[in-house]
Protein backbone atom coordinates (compact mmCIF):
# COMPACT_ATOMS: atom_id res chain seq x y z
CA UNK A 1 0.00 0.00 0.00
CA UNK A 2 2.81 2.43 1.10
CA UNK A 3 4.43 1.50 -2.16
CA UNK A 4 1.45 2.56 -4.54
CA UNK A 5 0.96 5.83 -2.30
CA UNK A 6 4.41 6.66 -3.34
CA UNK A 7 4.26 6.08 -7.05
CA UNK A 8 1.19 7.94 -7.13
CA UNK A 9 2.88 10.65 -5.20
CA UNK A 10 5.42 10.66 -7.66
CA UNK A 11 3.25 10.74 -10.81
CA UNK A 12 1.22 13.72 -9.37
CA UNK A 13 4.82 15.98 -8.95
CA UNK A 14 5.62 14.90 -12.75
CA UNK A 15 2.38 16.15 -13.60
CA UNK A 16 3.00 19.47 -11.39
CA UNK A 17 6.09 19.93 -12.91
CA UNK A 18 5.26 19.66 -16.51
CA UNK A 19 2.70 22.04 -15.84
CA UNK A 20 5.21 24.67 -14.38
CA UNK A 21 7.69 24.21 -17.46
CA UNK A 22 5.09 25.31 -19.95
CA UNK A 23 4.40 28.14 -17.72
CA UNK A 24 7.27 29.31 -16.26
CA UNK A 25 9.53 31.30 -19.35
CA UNK A 26 11.36 28.07 -20.19
CA UNK A 27 10.39 25.37 -22.49
CA UNK A 28 9.82 21.80 -21.45
CA UNK A 29 12.47 19.45 -20.49
CA UNK A 30 13.18 17.25 -23.51
CA UNK A 31 15.17 16.83 -26.57
CA UNK A 32 13.86 20.66 -28.42
CA UNK A 33 14.82 22.40 -25.15
CA UNK A 34 18.08 20.81 -24.83
CA UNK A 35 19.32 21.95 -28.66
CA UNK A 36 20.63 25.05 -27.84
CA UNK A 37 23.39 23.09 -25.28
CA UNK A 38 23.94 20.59 -27.64
CA UNK A 39 25.29 22.96 -30.07
CA UNK A 40 27.34 24.32 -27.86
CA UNK A 41 28.57 21.20 -26.71
CA UNK A 42 29.02 19.99 -30.13
CA UNK A 43 31.83 22.99 -30.38
CA UNK A 44 29.36 25.97 -32.28
CA UNK A 45 29.15 29.26 -31.11
CA UNK A 46 25.63 30.14 -30.64
CA UNK A 47 24.12 33.50 -30.40
CA UNK A 48 20.82 34.72 -30.89
CA UNK A 49 18.59 37.29 -32.47
CA UNK A 50 15.53 39.23 -31.11
CA UNK A 51 13.51 39.76 -27.39
CA UNK A 52 16.06 37.87 -24.54
CA UNK A 53 13.35 37.02 -22.37
CA UNK A 54 10.25 36.39 -25.07
CA UNK A 55 7.57 36.12 -22.01
CA UNK A 56 7.75 39.94 -21.69
CA UNK A 57 4.63 40.40 -23.85
CA UNK A 58 0.96 41.73 -22.94
CA UNK A 59 -0.86 42.21 -25.97
CA UNK A 60 -2.16 39.38 -28.90
CA UNK A 61 -3.52 40.84 -32.66
CA UNK A 62 -6.38 38.59 -33.51
CA UNK A 63 -5.93 39.66 -37.49
CA UNK A 64 -5.40 36.97 -39.65
CA UNK A 65 -3.06 36.07 -41.80
CA UNK A 66 -0.34 38.82 -40.43
CA UNK A 67 3.91 38.86 -41.98
CA UNK A 68 5.30 40.36 -39.05
CA UNK A 69 9.22 41.59 -40.26
CA UNK A 70 11.45 42.12 -37.09
CA UNK A 71 13.65 44.99 -38.78
CA UNK A 72 15.14 46.35 -34.84
CA UNK A 73 17.17 43.31 -34.59
CA UNK A 74 18.84 42.21 -37.56
CA UNK A 75 21.79 39.33 -37.90
CA UNK A 76 25.25 41.39 -36.92
CA UNK A 77 28.33 41.19 -38.96
CA UNK A 78 29.35 37.98 -36.93
CA UNK A 79 26.74 36.18 -37.87
CA UNK A 80 28.31 35.57 -41.65
CA UNK A 81 28.73 32.20 -42.92
CA UNK A 82 26.82 31.25 -39.83
CA UNK A 83 23.25 29.53 -40.07
CA UNK A 84 19.80 29.60 -38.22
CA UNK A 85 19.27 26.09 -36.59
CA UNK A 86 16.15 26.79 -33.77
CA UNK A 87 14.10 29.52 -32.80
CA UNK A 88 11.27 29.82 -30.17
CA UNK A 89 8.36 32.46 -29.27
CA UNK A 90 5.78 32.69 -26.75
CA UNK A 91 2.38 31.25 -27.58
CA UNK A 92 -0.97 33.32 -26.28
CA UNK A 93 -3.21 31.15 -28.60
CA UNK A 94 -2.99 27.98 -30.64
CA UNK A 95 -3.19 29.43 -33.85
CA UNK A 96 -0.38 28.22 -36.39
CA UNK A 97 2.75 30.56 -36.73
CA UNK A 98 5.92 29.93 -38.95
CA UNK A 99 9.45 31.40 -38.82
CA UNK A 100 10.78 33.21 -41.96
CA UNK A 101 14.44 34.04 -42.76
CA UNK A 102 14.84 37.57 -45.38
CA UNK A 103 17.80 39.06 -47.32
CA UNK A 104 17.23 42.68 -47.99
CA UNK A 105 16.94 43.61 -51.46
CA UNK A 106 18.70 46.50 -52.67
CA UNK A 107 15.43 48.52 -53.68
CA UNK A 108 14.30 47.71 -49.99
CA UNK A 109 12.94 44.63 -50.09
CA UNK A 110 13.05 41.03 -48.91
CA UNK A 111 14.16 38.58 -50.96
CA UNK A 112 13.56 34.58 -48.83
CA UNK A 113 16.21 32.90 -47.49
CA UNK A 114 14.54 30.17 -45.70
CA UNK A 115 11.46 29.14 -43.59
CA UNK A 116 10.54 26.85 -41.23
CA UNK A 117 7.03 24.24 -40.93
CA UNK A 118 4.18 25.52 -40.08
CA UNK A 119 3.97 25.07 -36.14
CA UNK A 120 0.70 24.33 -34.37
CA UNK A 121 1.77 25.39 -30.26
CA UNK A 122 0.11 22.57 -28.54
CA UNK A 123 -0.36 24.66 -25.31
CA UNK A 124 -0.02 28.32 -24.10
CA UNK A 125 3.32 28.90 -23.33
CA UNK A 126 7.80 28.89 -24.67
CA UNK A 127 7.97 27.14 -27.55
CA UNK A 128 11.62 25.94 -28.55
CA UNK A 129 11.77 24.17 -32.47
CA UNK A 130 14.41 22.58 -34.52
CA UNK A 131 14.62 23.08 -37.96
CA UNK A 132 14.74 20.34 -39.93
CA UNK A 133 17.48 22.11 -41.99
CA UNK A 134 19.60 24.88 -41.22
CA UNK A 135 19.07 28.00 -43.04
CA UNK A 136 22.50 30.31 -43.86
CA UNK A 137 22.18 33.64 -42.66
CA UNK A 138 24.26 36.78 -43.47
CA UNK A 139 24.89 40.16 -42.36
CA UNK A 140 21.54 42.28 -42.17
CA UNK A 141 19.13 38.88 -42.60
CA UNK A 142 16.05 39.65 -41.07
CA UNK A 143 13.51 37.57 -39.21
CA UNK A 144 10.11 37.10 -39.71
CA UNK A 145 6.86 35.42 -38.75
CA UNK A 146 3.72 34.23 -40.66
CA UNK A 147 0.49 33.98 -38.82
CA UNK A 148 -2.13 33.04 -41.40
CA UNK A 149 -4.88 32.43 -38.99
CA UNK A 150 -5.32 34.96 -35.82
CA UNK A 151 -1.93 35.45 -34.00
CA UNK A 152 -0.70 33.12 -31.89
CA UNK A 153 2.23 34.97 -30.78
CA UNK A 154 1.46 38.12 -28.45
CA UNK A 155 3.96 42.00 -28.52
CA UNK A 156 5.06 44.37 -26.39
CA UNK A 157 4.91 47.84 -27.38
CA UNK A 158 7.82 49.18 -27.12
CA UNK A 159 9.16 53.14 -27.55
CA UNK A 160 11.23 53.12 -30.95
CA UNK A 161 11.14 49.73 -31.70
CA UNK A 162 10.04 49.28 -35.68
CA UNK A 163 7.95 46.44 -37.21
CA UNK A 164 6.80 46.13 -40.66
CA UNK A 165 3.91 44.35 -40.31
CA UNK A 166 1.08 43.51 -43.31
CA UNK A 167 -1.83 41.58 -43.35
CA UNK A 168 -1.23 39.20 -46.36
CA UNK A 169 1.80 36.27 -47.02
CA UNK A 170 4.99 36.81 -48.15
CA UNK A 171 5.39 36.31 -51.80
CA UNK A 172 7.79 33.98 -53.19
CA UNK A 173 10.66 34.67 -53.82
CA UNK A 174 10.39 38.36 -53.13
CA UNK A 175 8.17 40.86 -51.26
CA UNK A 176 8.83 44.43 -51.77
CA UNK A 177 8.21 47.05 -49.22
CA UNK A 178 5.25 48.63 -49.74
CA UNK A 179 2.13 47.34 -48.31
CA UNK A 180 3.59 46.95 -45.09
CA UNK A 181 2.98 49.44 -41.96
CA UNK A 182 5.24 50.41 -38.96
CA UNK A 183 4.67 49.69 -35.73
CA UNK A 184 6.31 49.77 -32.38
CA UNK A 185 5.55 46.44 -31.67
CA UNK A 186 7.99 44.15 -30.37
CA UNK A 187 6.99 40.33 -30.80
CA UNK A 188 7.98 37.49 -28.69
CA UNK A 189 10.29 35.50 -30.88
CA UNK A 190 14.32 35.27 -31.10
CA UNK A 191 15.90 32.46 -33.65
CA UNK A 192 19.38 30.90 -32.39
CA UNK A 193 22.08 31.05 -35.03
CA UNK A 194 25.35 29.00 -34.79
CA UNK A 195 28.70 29.36 -36.53
CA UNK A 196 31.82 27.41 -36.40
CA UNK A 197 33.93 28.14 -33.15
CA UNK A 198 37.41 29.78 -33.82
CA UNK A 199 39.71 27.33 -33.07
CA UNK A 200 41.70 28.04 -29.48
CA UNK A 201 44.85 29.61 -29.60
CA UNK A 202 47.72 27.90 -27.69
CA UNK A 203 50.82 29.17 -26.39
Amino acid sequence: MEGRLQQLLRGVVAVVTLALSSCDGTPPAGEESDLVQAAIDAGWAVDTVGVRNITEADTINLDTGLTIVETTRSFPMSARGGEVFAWEFYAETLNPVKLLILAPAEDRGFELVGESPLVVPPRPGVHRIALPEPIPVDFRYKFAIFMPEASSVPFRKVLNWKTLIRQSPFERPYTAREGFSMYGWRYAVRVFWRKAAPPEVTL
